[in-house]
């Protein structure tokens, strides 16, 4: 086993340990949290990617659902026992990491013979259900159906009190090649039985079936779906349907989803061509800020400005796709918003001021009259152990513009503070992208450098 894989196996063990022997004296709510704690040291010390994060909803009753994959064979905690990576990921690093609670899940009901998942499923006290190809012998089809009706009350209840829901409709789970599997209808009828207005999350995962030292777990957060009314037999039918036929779509959208963006780069390219004749334009271009930046025609009226941000880059992908997209005669402006996402990639300040230096460079080479806006990083929740970092490297950014007189550096670092702190009320949910307010924030300070 790879030394990432093994490592990556002891914090699971770690997180499994702590379960099973937890002490009577802490309630069940301390011993999820104590879950969830353990399980995110576990994901630090492997590369995994959540895209979609600006999609949480800030409340609202939530259930969380997802296209659940098998583990790796190599991961099992005891005695072939795994504690399954994907739901794990999605109640620790998602809904905990934002929510501030772990929430509760749905699990199945143990085997006569599997120990280690009734002591550890009993210690969490999930909603319990009988899944199919596990049910003891010696329960009947009538303790079946009243366990799992059992289920939409007590799915309810939890709800009501403001907890959040994570399932699987699926009921069973997958290869990330066979997936997604079809979703089936308690999921409607559970929505069906409530009586309160309820928020389906989406999302998507992929490779957590494989192992951590040869891919990167992924994560989607698809656009929240609200239901205000009681579903009738047929609305249940339509929107089973409906979801089925998305979530394979969206899967099979993800699968294709690499490194180099290429589905992303596929639909800017078209937008490059709709723009290539605009006269003088200032380019926006870099990561997640750019892309989500909805209001920029209107923050900047007749003004001929171009959005060409795509979720996720990293200083290498701008880089490398740069000659591809940026083919404009005489910009006036190319404002750019990066590196922050290659903190992710567990670089130290001074190697990504030196990718920030080169791509400048790169820019000034191939439009050498163009004033060149560098963003600061901005301050956020998300990245509040990282603050330091962000700092070095907007200050090496910063000196840079003393001497290319291109640049322009756009410190928006300060702007997003309260009284020197890091601030909620410029972010949205996930305590990383900018809100509304943020964005106004945003145009006044590029406003005063670049126009």
């Amino acid at each position: 086993m790879n030394k990432v894989d093994e490592l990556f196996l002891s914090f699971l063990k770690d997180a499994f340990k702590a379960v099973i022997n937890s002490p009577d004296s802490l309630s069940v709510d301390e011993i999820r949290s104590l879950s969830s704690k353990k399980i995110q040291k576990a994901f630090s010390k492997v590369k995994y990617e959540i895209h979609g994060s600006e999609n949480l909803p800030s409340k609202g009753n939530l259930i969380f659902i997802y296209n659940h994959l098998n583990n790796h064979p190599l991961y099992s905690v005891a005695d072939n026992f795994q504690i399954t990576l994907d739901s794990h990921f999605i109640s620790s690093m998602i809904v905990d990491r934002y929510y501030n609670n772990p929430g509760i899940r749905v699990s199945r009901l143990s085997l006569p013979n599997e120990k280690f998942h009734k002591d550890y499923y009993d210690k969490l006290d999930y909603i319990r259900v009988y899944a199919k190809n596990f049910i003891p012998k010696n329960i009947t089809d009538t303790e079946v159906i009243n366990t799992n009706k059992n289920f939409y009350k007590k799915a309810s209840q939890h709800l009501k009190k403001g907890n959040c829901l994570v399932l699987s409709p699926e009921g069973a789970s997958y290869s990330t090649d066979e997936s997604p599997g079809v979703f089936k209808k308690g999921l409607f009828k559970l929505l069906s039985n409530l009586t309160i207005p309820t928020i389906l999350v989406p999302i998507v995962t992929l490779n957590f079936d494989k192992l951590a030292s040869k891919s990167i777990f992924k994560c989607e957060i698809k656009k929240p779906i609200t239901y205000k009314n009681t579903l009738t037999k047929n609305h249940i039918e339509i929107e089973s349907h409906k979801l089925n036929k998305k979530y394979k779509s969206w899967v099979n959208k993800m699968k294709l989803y690499d490194n180099d963006f290429s589905v992303e780069i596929k639909k800017l390219l078209s937008k490059v061509e709709d723009n290539k004749s605009v006269v003088s334009p200032i380019i926006f271009y870099g990561s997640s800020t750019i892309r989500l930046w909805k209001s920029l025609d209107d923050d900047f009226k007749n003004m001929n400005v171009i959005n060409l941000g795509f979720g996720g880059a990293y200083v290498d992908s701008l880089s490398k796709n740069f000659d591809l997209l940026i083919n404009f005669l005489n910009p006036k402006a190319i404002v750019i918003y990066l590196g922050g996402n290659d903190l992710n990639l567990n670089l130290s300040p001074k190697e990504i001021i030196f990718k920030i230096k080169k791509f400048i460079e790169k820019i000034i080479t191939k439009y050498p009259n163009a004033n060149i806006g560098y963003i600061s990083i901005k301050p956020s929740i998300e990245r509040k152990n990282k603050l330091l970092d962000i700092k070095e490297i907007n200050k090496g950014i910063k000196l840079l513009s003393k001497s290319l007189p291109n640049l322009i550096y756009i410190n928006i670092y300060d702007r997003l503070l309260d009284k020197g702190k890091v601030t909620s009320k410029f972010l949205l949910q996930d305590g990383l992208h900018l809100n509304k307010e943020g964005y106004r924030i945003l145009t006044n300070t590029v406003r005063e450098k670049i126009v």
